[in-house]
């Protein structure tokens, strides 16, 4: 939390600078696709979804499956900018030199080719480890009859054993993005640095990222009740506007936070492995 405090102005700039165009173009996402369609009457009047027969259903939803995976993969680019800038803002003020928001996104760029790559190879593997546990996961589920108390229990221990593969490898390569802008690091070099180093690890590493994504969801939900309340009770599309520009502003330094996190960890992982000191984050 001390860091954050000393580096937040250096990460307000590359975190506007994703956060703004990428809640510009999901929006418009949503509205080219026909996604929002289906959005509005899931939110608004679900039980006319109930009613519609299947094929009409999957008409519908098809637009709103696709604008999902589009900002899915526009959240992949923008994230990993904001990952590198993180990275470097945090080890460079751990190191003593303050950067300023143009210096660290200048950085961030000279390395975000690397990174985004890097950062695909990592979605690629885990999500295909993720699909095949949850196919493999589907046929005996889908072979079962009535369910009971013990098919439902058996069912989810086989869930977990299934996407277990998944999980120890998106954890394994959950320093990725950091090895990639602190040592310069390929994208095949930083995976496999990753791994090495939370390989003693993994278990506190799990435990790590679990309690910053908790912590995550916390701001989110106090986001949420100061945006939400504000739009309501303000009734007019004014209102609505300060909300949405908060939920913006505070999603781009969310995210910057997140990866600022994700950087102390990595040199703690690096100093108990190796005795790196700040002189060594360059």
């Amino acid at each position: 939390m001390n860091s954050l405090a000393r580096t937040w102005r250096a990460l307000l700039i590359p975190a506007l600078a994703v956060s703004v165009p990428l809640s510009i173009a999901t929006v418009l996402v949503f509205r080219w696709t026909g996604g929002g369609e289906f959005l509005d009457l899931a939110v608004n009047s679900p039980e006319l979804l109930t009613g519609l027969p299947r094929e009409v259903f999957d008409e519908i939803v098809g637009p709103f499956y696709l604008a999902v995976g589009i900002a899915a993969a526009l959240q992949v680019l923008g994230g990993v900018f904001v990952a590198l800038a993180s990275h470097r803002a945090v080890a460079s003020d751990l190191n003593g030199k303050t950067l300023r928001g143009g210096e660290v996104s200048a950085l961030a760029l000279r390395r975000y080719g690397i990174g985004l790559v890097a950062m695909l190879l990592v979605v690629l593997a885990v999500g295909l480890l993720i699909a095949l546990g949850v196919s493999m996961w589907l046929v005996p589920v889908m072979s079962v009859g009535v369910p009971n108390a013990g098919s439902i229990l058996v069912a989810l221990v086989l869930l977990v054993a299934l996407l277990g593969p998944g999980i120890w490898v998106a954890v394994s390569v959950s320093m990725t993005t950091a090895a990639v802008a602190i040592e310069h690091l390929g994208p095949l070099a930083s995976i496999r640095r990753s791994m090495r180093l939370v390989r003693r690890r993994w278990v506190a590493t799990a435990g790590f990222l679990l309690l910053v994504g908790l912590l995550g969801g916390i701001a989110i939900q106090m986001i949420q009740l100061i945006a939400l309340p504000l739009a309501a009770a303000g009734g007019g599309s004014g209102a609505l506007a300060v909300a949405s520009a908060l939920g913006v502003l505070t999603q781009g330094l969310l995210v910057a936070a997140i990866s600022a996190m994700y950087t102390h960890w990595y040199i703690d992982l690096r100093a108990r492995r190796e005795g790196v000191s700040t002189g060594d984050l360059g």
